[in-house]
């Protein structure tokens, strides 16, 4: 799982919405420069990261890596390993290092710069549930933002039969999709202004994503230890991303009931409706802890997991798409004959031609240049046309 995508949640856990409904201003001191910890040990072979920083003020948030600590990870019979800081903030043990085995536990120990000592409890590392099949429905949906029921596809997940009846999982997804410019080059300036021969070399590109959104599931109560018809990513046909091919990469992540109950608060807080400060908040603590001062905050959650995976892939379906495209207005046509007074740090600048009249124009770079939407020009190993 890419934990970087998981840090403002955690730090929004600081804030979790209660039954009293009175307006609140809370004291926030205590929440700055609290230690945020993010990482996790897996079924999956190794190097393992765990992510450090500090969190900063809700009103000026801003991401403080922290350096120079000693990072260990234990398991409960008594191996470790110190991990090694690569960049700011991160520490991974090393590739031939720390190997995980199902059943056992595993705990990490953070010593700071400043000789405060941090650690977290055991958790179990259990065997993964598998995925059965990874779907998707074309389903229309309400939005209070549109005039008109949105139109997308509906993926969802069957897990497989699990081998025992309590289970609690938790799922990280990576969306990937194809997508094309609005228009071709045929022009580019750099200083000069010369063809494009190779007309479509920023034309198609490739995006992913790691999608934020915690999605949760448990077999309580079911008659059989199975996970069946769980909704999960819902993508509609506003943007680009279903235009022309799309990959829903989906991760089940079996962890312990404890962390099920830590990830189920951050959900409810961040499902909660309404203002801010309309019930008193409460600290949404994790399993980590300051060794010689219980009452410290700290931010985050280590956690032992196992991991099944399976990925799909989805044609354009037949559907409304409402996306933005780009059009050729007359102003395009004038900005062309008045491209060598750009700005030289934008170069080089591309040019398209208007069907229409043969005219040549300079449009918003997003819609000739692919990669300025976040896009990639090189295609996934993964991915399958």
């Amino acid at each position: 799982m890419k934990i970087s995508t998981i840090r403002n949640i955690l730090i929004l856990s600081i804030f979790l919405l209660i039954s009293c409904r009175e307006e609140y201003y809370p004291d926030l001191d205590n929440y700055e420069d609290a230690l945020v910890v993010e990482g996790m040990i897996t079924n999956e072979a190794g190097p393992y990261l765990i992510k450090l920083s500090m969190s900063s003020y809700i009103t000026s948030a801003k991401f403080t890596p922290l350096s120079n600590a000693v990072v260990k990870i234990f398991d409960n019979l008594g191996n470790n390993e110190i991990l090694t800081e690569t960049s700011p903030g991160e520490y991974y043990t090393s590739v031939n290092g720390f190997q995980s085995v199902v059943g056992r536990k595993y705990k990490i120990q953070i010593v700071t710069p400043n000789d405060k000592t941090y650690s977290s409890d055991f958790e179990e590392l259990l065997a993964p549930v598998g995925i059965d099949s990874l779907y998707a429905n074309v389903e229309t949906k309400e939005s209070i933002f549109h005039y008109y029921d949105l139109q997308g596809l509906q993926f969802y997940i069957d897990s497989e039969l699990a081998s025992k009846d309590t289970n609690f999982l938790m799922y990280r997804l990576e969306s990937t999709y194809k997508f094309n410019s609005s228009f071709i080059i045929v022009y580019s300036f750099d200083g000069v202004r010369k063809p494009m021969y190779n007309t479509d070399t920023l034309f198609t590109c490739w995006k992913t994503e790691n999608l934020p959104k915690i999605y949760l599931s448990n077999t309580i109560g079911l008659s059989e230890p199975r996970i069946f018809n769980f909704p999960i990513n819902y993508v509609s046909t506003e943007d680009r991303e279903l235009s022309i091919k799309y990959s829903l990469l989906v991760k089940q992540m079996t962890i312990t009931e404890k962390a099920y109950d830590f990830w189920h608060s951050i959900d409810e807080l961040n499902a909660e409706q309404g203002a801010l400060y309309s019930s008193l908040p409460y600290q949404i603590r994790g399993n980590i802890s300051n060794e010689n001062n219980e009452s410290e905050l700290v931010l985050g959650y280590f956690m032992a997991t196992g991991i099944s995976e399976k990925r799909i892939f989805v044609e354009r379906p037949i559907l409304d798409f409402h996306y933005v495209q780009c059009i050729i207005t007359p102003n395009m046509y004038e900005a062309w004959g008045w491209v060598a007074y750009t700005d030289p740090r934008t170069w080089p600048v591309f040019a398209t031609i208007d069907n229409s009249n043969g005219k040549i124009a300079l449009p918003h770079q997003n819609c000739v240049n692919c990669t300025k939407k976040g896009g990639y020009l090189n295609k996934p190993e993964f991915w399958i046309d």
